[in-house]
């Protein structure tokens, strides 16, 4: 074939070029399926799951995370719950400081005349406090009840009690640190579980009583709460006593 014949599109050679042509269809086509097929066989490769090891590795990496968020929870709800205790017990202290004079009710017939009842209708019980319509308890955030009273030998007190229950070593600190802040008008404070009855050497005294040596309230620190804190942590049944003369 010369180069005319090259150029000339009629030429047979042309012809055969393209009888060659289309007779390479069925071939291209083979190709184009079987790669067709091999990027389909890797795109199943890239689905068709992991190692156990891999899988053991993310479900490894799940538990630290789920451990984390756990405690963290944990942590927050803890800390909410100190801080709401806080904002109910200050809210009964302060009334008690307000209306100290005017509570002190009791005609000594009884050895302590229940406050409860007047507080409620004085409105100076948190709504969120729950009242034990039995014997006219309240309960904080905790579960810990207060009974608040006159004594007959003429103080006010406020008696936090926890039965069946460990109140713990944070409950307990925020209970004193509660009773700190107020150091200028308690008049003392006795943590002590229900097998014990305390003596002087276990009271923490406010301003007005701290004197000739006794331990203060506003001296104390968290060192100290924590010695007598101890006694809640071992007993179901730990009493916050505070007296208010």
């Amino acid at each position: 074939m010369n180069l005319f014949d090259f150029f000339n599109f009629s030429s047979p050679a042309h012809n055969g070029i393209a009888e060659n042509g289309a007779d390479a269809k069925p071939c291209l086509s083979d190709v184009y399926k079987h790669t067709t097929r091999a990027k389909r066989r890797q795109a199943d490769a890239a689905l068709c799951g992991r190692s156990m090891v891999e899988m053991l590795g993310v479900l490894a990496i799940i538990g630290v995370l789920s451990v984390g968020a756990i405690s963290g929870y944990s942590k927050a709800m803890l800390k909410y719950k100190l801080n709401k205790q806080t904002e109910q017990f200050n809210t009964i202290i302060n009334a008690v400081i307000r209306y100290k004079d005017d509570l002190k009710l009791n005609d000594g017939s009884v050895d302590s005349y229940n406050l409860v009842p007047l507080l409620k209708k004085l409105h100076e019980v948190p709504e969120d406090m729950y009242v034990d319509k039995g014997d006219n308890l309240i309960k904080d955030v905790f579960g810990v009840r207060y009974h608040i009273y006159h004594h007959v030998s003429g103080y006010i007190g406020i008696l936090t009690t926890s039965t069946n229950m460990r109140i713990g070593m944070e409950i307990c600190q925020n209970l004193y640190s509660i009773a700190k802040e107020h150091h200028a008008s308690v008049s003392s404070v006795l943590v002590s579980s229900q097998a014990q009855t305390g003596n002087n050497s276990d009271y923490v005294y406010g301003d007005k009583e701290c004197k000739n040596g006794a331990f203060c309230l506003r001296n104390m620190t968290i060192s100290d709460m924590v010695d007598r804190c101890h006694v809640c942590e071992e007993s179901e049944h730990c009493n916050f006593y505070y007296m208010f003369l």
